[in-house]
């Protein structure tokens, strides 16, 4: 969105990346950036203030405005910080043991706090939650680019047919999980993640999904 709030956030994670060798602004950074996941993990996103994170962090909160601009500057560049620690899903050798893995990273994903209290906030897309969404839509990209890696694997050892849609398949596995658990109040267990793995790998071994979404 032109000359929105989150147009230079990317920017903005840029510079702090380029003077944290170390010293005062590192620890300053590191500080806010833990301060804002723990306010935002307890009063959730519309409640956050940044006066609160100012002083669980121990720093004035103009160094906040000064760095990250307002709230949503913040709260993305947090994002983004904890974005760059995604790994890739174990390689078991084999697409359901991948897909069983995924489906543990997942679930221990959704026990983080501030991605629970996101989740739980966020509810349908609406104009009163664009910012939230704005946010969220800066992290599942990221999160699918990491995990689609188990189909491109899947689909070098043959055992997924060509045209495969990964992106697709990740939606499959994700909903069960979060109407499961979010919806339902269902707890996520082994024996569920077998169930959706089996149910995914038998659908995704069928046919190759259509990318036509319209």
């Amino acid at each position: 969105m032109a000359g929105g709030p989150l147009k230079d956030v990317e920017h903005l994670h840029t510079d702090t990346a380029t003077v944290r060798p170390g010293g005062r602004t590192a620890r300053v950074g590191e500080a806010v950036i833990d301060a804002t996941l723990s306010e935002l993990s307890e009063v959730g996103y519309a409640a956050l203030r940044v006066d609160a994170v100012a002083q669980r962090a121990g720093v004035n909160k103009t160094t906040i405005y000064r760095r990250w601009g307002n709230k949503v500057g913040l709260v993305s560049t947090a994002l983004i910080e904890r974005r760059g620690q995604l790994t890739p899903p174990a390689d078991t050798g084999s697409l359901r043991g991948d897909l069983v893995e995924l489906l543990k990273e997942i679930r221990l994903g959704l026990k983080v706090p501030w991605v629970a209290v996101l989740l739980r906030e966020a509810g349908p897309r609406t104009a009163a939650s664009a910012d939230l969404y704005e946010l969220l839509d800066m992290f599942w990209p990221a999160r699918f680019k990491v995990s689609r890696v188990i189909f491109e694997r899947a689909l070098e050892r043959g055992e997924l047919p060509a045209g495969t849609d990964p992106d697709f398949l990740l939606e499959m596995i994700s909903g069960p999980l979060y109407f499961h658990w979010l919806m339902l109040g269902h707890p996520l267990d082994d024996a569920f993640l077998d169930r959706v793995a089996d149910f995914i790998l038998h659908g995704a071994q069928a046919s190759p999904p259509s990318t036509d979404r319209r």
